[in-house]
């Protein structure tokens, strides 16, 4: 066993790594706690239909994976955050803090503005199956998310191979999230590419547009 863990964990002595052990455990009691509330959402997470069918409350067990990925994006994107403001965060946690809350307020942005989008755009849907299909597929990016994170610091595998099969998988999960939605619309114009491709702009990449431009003012 102890030849096996060799092989894939390294120790890192010269690294003080206890901030990255930090977000792990802060983001598995998080998802412990949600599991003692949420029990019948855990549950159904095994089959996408048992899920659906599950009338726990969405807002409270989504809130609980966005806060989740946030900061484990912050935690596995460390090293490629800008350091004009390293001054004011001075610590790899406080860095992953920031851009945690940054990536949280990205997801409030692209949800309001793709309630919006929908609105201008004429397209109909199902907010309650479209709330349970992201927080479904939300709670396997975190999997994949706290995995790599764990991986990436503490392991001997390549870490920008780590990257890019973290990346992979993420693009993979949100393909299936937008198919499985796209698939739910029940008006028949919804369905035409043209609209989705509106509401995808709406949806990703203006929220990004107007995040950047923010920061940047800031």
């Amino acid at each position: 066993m102890k030849t096996f863990l060799n092989v894939f964990f390294l120790e890192r002595a010269s690294e003080n790594l206890d901030w990255v052990i930090y977000v792990l455990v802060f983001t598995l009691l998080l998802i412990v706690i949600g599991k003692l509330l949420f029990s019948y959402n855990f549950e159904g997470l095994g089959r996408f239909e048992r899920f659906l069918e599950v009338n726990e409350n969405q807002l409270l067990f989504g809130l609980i994976f966005q806060i989740c990925f946030s900061f484990l994006i912050g935690a596995i994107l460390l090293d490629f955050l800008p350091s004009d403001y390293d001054y004011i965060f001075d610590t790899p946690l406080l860095k992953v803090l920031m851009a945690g809350l940054i990536v949280l307020i990205y997801l409030g942005l692209r949800a309001s503005l793709g309630g919006v989008a929908a609105y201008a755009f004429g397209i109909s849907h199902d907010r309650n199956f479209n709330l349970k299909t992201n927080n479904y597929f939300r709670a396997y990016s975190v999997i994949a998310l706290w995995v790599s994170v764990l991986l990436y610091y503490f392991s001997g595998i390549n870490q920008m191979t780590i990257l890019m099969v973290l990346l992979l998988l993420l693009i993979t999960i949100r393909a299936y999230n937008y198919v499985f939605i796209f698939k739910n619309q029940p008006d028949k114009q919804s369905k035409i590419l043209y609209y989705n491709i509106l509401y995808l702009c709406a949806l990703e990449i203006l929220p990004l547009l107007v995040l950047f431009k923010f920061l940047n003012l800031w």
